[in-house]
């Protein structure tokens, strides 16, 4: 009997402790009443704030992903989204200008397309339309596939200034600035003649210098050397 007794009396005295913490932590999840002053105020638990913090966010995180995005608002100048059409060529993919090599026809009315290319001055470039797509990794609004206006049809091939001009100077006489520009024909008449006896050799020389002698295939000057 009285080791019956002994652990009813072990039982006991081990649920006392464990009753007492459930009911402290109850205690400390209820919302507590504050008495300041004149002032009643209601302090709730920091877990159930962030518990119902972390609700607000994720209801609002969960609103904002079912609006859509940019593309599916109207466009606010102020907002943080730029139009796609505004980006600069440096966040584009664009493909280079369509070339009609001096065909109007092909052309059909249509501002895509370069019939001539090159030119020395802003007045002798023709422009047209690119077919352009914003990177992946970039956000703006609006389409982000669009044709970019203006791209000037110039175009760059091994062709250097300098380097042409001192074949020119050094071995104009075998027509080698002509060669090297791509006018086989008369560089051939050229070397056979010796250079115009001299004549033409110089007048080259001048051509070159003023611009008036350039590639063979309308490519401008490649500006890397």
């Amino acid at each position: 009997m009285r080791i019956f007794y002994g652990f009813v009396a072990f039982l006991v005295a081990t649920s006392l402790p464990a009753a007492r913490t459930i009911q402290a932590r109850s205690d400390k999840e209820q919302p507590q009443t504050v008495v300041s002053g004149t002032a009643v105020q209601s302090v709730v638990p920091v877990q159930a704030q962030l518990g119902s913090g972390m609700g607000a966010s994720s209801s609002s995180s969960s609103s904002s992903s079912s609006s859509g995005g940019p593309g599916n608002s109207a466009f606010h100048p102020l907002g943080p989204y730029v139009s796609c059409s505004f980006l600069p060529r440096d966040f584009l993919e664009c493909k280079d200008p369509v070339d009609r090599h001096e065909n109007a026809t092909a052309k059909n009315g249509k501002p895509i397309g370069c019939v001539k290319w090159g030119g020395s001055t802003y007045e002798d470039v023709e422009h047209t339309e690119v077919l352009c797509t914003v990177f992946s990794d970039i956000e703006c609004y609006g389409n982000r596939t669009f044709l970019r206006a203006g791209v000037p049809c110039i175009r760059y091939t091994d062709h250097y200034f300098v380097t042409t001009l001192i074949y020119s100077m050094l071995l104009g006489f075998l027509g080698m600035d002509r060669f090297c520009l791509g006018q086989t024909g008369t560089a051939v008449g050229k070397l056979l003649t010796m250079g115009g006896v001299g004549v033409w050799w110089i007048i080259d020389v001048i051509l070159l210098i003023t611009n008036n002698l350039l590639p063979e295939d309308g490519s401008n000057w490649n500006p890397y050397v």
